[in-house]
């Protein structure tokens, strides 16, 4: 099979590109730099609903998230079916190279091709 298609992992590392782009803009001002620190007494857990804002910032990183694993899986599976491909691509070529022709659904009962089974 050919080289020039993209590898599956290109997909992932510009997934997660795209992320850090898409959240990279926060400082520490943000929302992560806002989070508790050894000097700073954690808030009590469900002491306050989040905001609009923070709801949809949270919804759109788990958006995200799931976009990236998507992705991941896609890369895997183009990875299997193109490992499948190879090996069949392999096994074509053998009967091919040694002269023979690959016997198939498509030969009659006497073995002529073109003379679909009875």
């Amino acid at each position: 099979m050919s080289t020039d298609r993209p590898d599956p992992g290109e997909f992932i590392e510009r997934a997660q590109q795209m992320l850090r782009e898409l959240f990279g803009g926060a400082s520490a001002a943000g929302p992560w730099g806002a989070a508790p620190g050894a000097g700073q007494p954690a808030a009590p857990r469900g002491a306050r609903e989040p905001s609009p804002a923070e709801q949809r910032e949270n919804l759109t990183f788990a958006l995200a998230t799931r976009a990236v694993e998507a992705i991941e899986d896609l890369a895997l599976n183009v990875a299997a079916i193109r490992q499948r491909l190879e090996r069949l691509d392999g096994r074509a070529a053998a009967p091919a190279e040694g002269g023979e022709r690959p016997r198939g659904g498509a030969e009659g009962p006497d073995g002529e091709p073109g003379t679909p089974p009875a």
